[in-house]
């Protein structure tokens, strides 16, 4: 893991389950670790699901990557903050046309279909629910009950849709089927027996690591890269990037795809990584 002195080291981390421990909270050592990062002329990239004011202007701004003039990337790649400029480098939102065609397509379809729409700083429910809710709360963002599509006054950047409990092979084949005219605008990942999230086409935290490198000048020939992670959206990422790291606490498959591995969220893991393997050998 040797970086030749002319390389830029870049270092793109999730939050949930990764840097952050798990009481949503960052340990002062890796406050501390992004300082020297920045410090020594590096960038340290928060890359994750939260929402863009969540993301950027509270979990980015809690490691002082404001202050750093860095970069943070917010709803798994359609924000892009540059702190530098103080300007977006991307912002992606979906069609309001196919958003109306989903909302009809699912609304009022009581135990079959729960839909959460994520704009910047709402999330719009058909009903209130409970772990909705919370990471609304965990985030700091408004959280509105909707009954007719208008109320969705603000622009969503991505959505996911949750299924009935203990739902079938049937039932998620229906649900594919279903929802097969989102694919020309959509990619549909699936998180979980029961959870998809429906995103731009062609964006996920994989390629919004190309595009930022790209933004940045940066390619393998004048950067070494690395990403850290634990759970589904971050696997594009691990396929995509020279030096993928797994957290202790991440999933198998994460793992395997794995270059390296480091201990869990709540033992400091990314910064542990980072200060031992990375910024001790400059």
């Amino acid at each position: 893991m040797n970086q030749k002195e002319t390389k830029k080291i870049m270092l793109f981390s999730d939050l949930d389950g990764t840097a952050l421990q798990s009481d949503h909270t960052f340990n002062q050592v890796t406050i501390d670790m992004v300082k020297d990062v920045y410090d020594k002329g590096h960038y340290f990239i928060p890359i994750t699901a939260r929402s863009t004011k969540d993301a950027i202007f509270q979990q980015a701004v809690n490691l002082n990557i404001d202050k750093h003039q860095g970069i943070a990337i917010a709803n798994n790649g359609t924000h892009i903050y540059d702190f530098k400029t103080q300007t977006y480098i991307r912002e992606a939102y979906i069609d309001n046309t196919m958003l109306e065609n989903i909302f009809k397509t699912t609304y009022g379809k009581i135990g079959k279909y729960k839909v959460h729409y994520f704009s910047n700083d709402i999330t719009y429910v058909y009903g209130d629910g409970e772990n909705s809710r919370y990471w609304s709360d965990i985030m700091n963002i408004d959280y509105k009950v909707i009954s007719s599509f208008e109320e969705i006054e603000t622009p969503v950047n991505h959505l996911t849709i949750i299924l009935a409990d203990n739902a079938t092979d049937e039932q998620r084949t229906e649900f594919l089927e279903e929802f097969a005219f989102v694919k020309t605008q959509l990619d549909i990942t699936q998180y979980t027996n029961r959870v998809f999230e429906l995103c731009t086409k062609g964006i996920n935290k994989g390629e919004a690591v190309q595009y930022t490198l790209k933004h940045l000048g940066l390619d393998e020939s004048n950067s070494d890269v690395y990403c850290f992670g634990d759970s589904v959206n971050d696997i594009p990422m691990f396929k995509m990037t020279q030096y993928p790291v797994a957290m202790n606490n991440a999933m198998e498959e994460l793992k395997q795809l794995a270059k390296f591995h480091t201990s869990s969220n709540n033992e400091h893991g990314v910064a542990n990584f980072i200060n031992q393997n990375i910024l001790r050998e400059e």
